[in-house]
Order: C-alpha cells, then sequence, then structure tokens
C-alpha cells in the first residue's frame, strides 16, 4: 500500500466514524463507477483489465459507464478480475462492516 492509500486506510482506522462515512459514500456510487475505483487502485488500465477478461477495451469502457446500464454478470466478472466481491448490504449492516 502506497501514497493516498496508505494516508486512507491510516485515517479510516484512527477514525471509525469517518470510515463508516466513507463506506456509506462509496457504497452510493453507481456499481460502475466502484468498479472504476478499484481497477485504477490495482493500477490496471481498462486494456489491461479486457486482456485480463480477454473482451475488447472498449467493453471495459461501457462496463464502467454510468451512461450504459451493465449487465451484473459483465460487473460481477470484472470486479472478480481487480480481486473484488460484488456485494449487496443491509443499511443496517453497513455500520459493522465499514469498521471491520
Amino acid at each position: 500500500m502506497r501514497g493516498f492509500d496508505k494516508h486512507l486506510h491510516e485515517l479510516l482506522e484512527a477514525h471509525p466514524e469517518a470510515a463508516l462515512e466513507h463506506a456509506k459514500l462509496f457504497a452510493e456510487l453507481p456499481l460502475p463507477t466502484q468498479l472504476a475505483i478499484m481497477r485504477r487502485r490495482r493500477k490496471l488500465s481498462q486494456r489491461a483489465l479486457a486482456r485480463k477478461l480477454r473482451v475488447r477495451q472498449p467493453h471495459v469502457a461501457r462496463t464502467e459507464s454510468v451512461r450504459h446500464d451493465p449487465r451484473i454478470s459483465s460487473v460481477v466478472r470484472a470486479a472478480k478480475a481487480v480481486r473484488c466481491h460484488v456485494l449487496l448490504v443491509p443499511d443496517e449492516e453497513l455500520k459493522r462492516i465499514a469498521v471491520a
């Protein structure tokens, strides 16, 4: 972990209330936006992710676009490729998950 991610991790560990707010804000982002953020955090270009998925780069761009409505299966497959999960979390459980 480097740079901003390390700083953010330290900040959220020191301030659990900030961790909850961060989790809530991130959870409210559209899934395509969350996917794009996680891809960039994994230091992958759209082209590199496309190679992992064995699709063309425009497919990744469409999957990450909020102007399109990507198939859930495309989002789940791309999430797995960037070592993430797509998860539905009840609002009342978000606090417990955010501080874990």
